[in-house]
């Protein structure tokens, strides 16, 4: 499988409507709507949250949100179109938003994620990510959900 030349960048308001429709079709189906254009454009305008793209030439590819808070970062949300999937677009998207923690000064990212997402928890643990919890009914009551987190202390030293 080819790697993607994908340019991670902070989104665009402009953004927010695909971001919605990926967020809609690749993470909350089942579960209804809630990362509506909205609501992105909300997370975009946010002071605690960095919502990042992955652009090619021509497409945007990916994305991911996290959100700050003292010495812990949580990755909020993580989507990669079917096309770019395990051409490392994903694992692209969370290192650079692991390098933003670090300048935070968080030491610690903590990712949540469907119990049955399988490609999710794969690419999780080849991060560096490890399980801490398995939550019965964590979505919405319908499916379960594990925890996962990694620490950054290893980056801090890194310039």
């Amino acid at each position: 499988m080819g790697v993607v030349n994908a340019q991670i960048e902070f989104a665009k308001l402009s953004d927010a409507v695909e971001i919605g429709q990926l967020s809609r079709d690749e993470i909350e189906y089942g579960l209804g709507w809630k990362y509506t254009a909205k609501t992105v454009t909300q997370l975009i305008k946010s002071k605690t949250k960095n919502v990042v793209v992955a652009r090619t030439a021509n497409d945007l590819a990916g994305f991911g949100v996290m959100t700050y808070c003292d010495e812990q970062a949580n990755l909020d949300l993580l989507a990669v179109k079917s096309g770019y999937r395990r051409k490392h677009v994903g694992s692209a998207i969370v290192l650079w938003l692991e390098k933003v923690a670090v300048t935070a000064g968080a030491f610690n990212v903590f990712v949540q994620l469907r119990e049955k997402n399988f490609a999710a928890f794969s690419l999780y643990e080849k991060l560096g990510y490890q399980e801490l919890e398995n939550i019965p009914g964590f979505y919405q009551g319908i499916e379960n959900g594990i925890v996962m987190a990694k620490s950054l202390r290893t980056m801090t030293n890194v310039t």
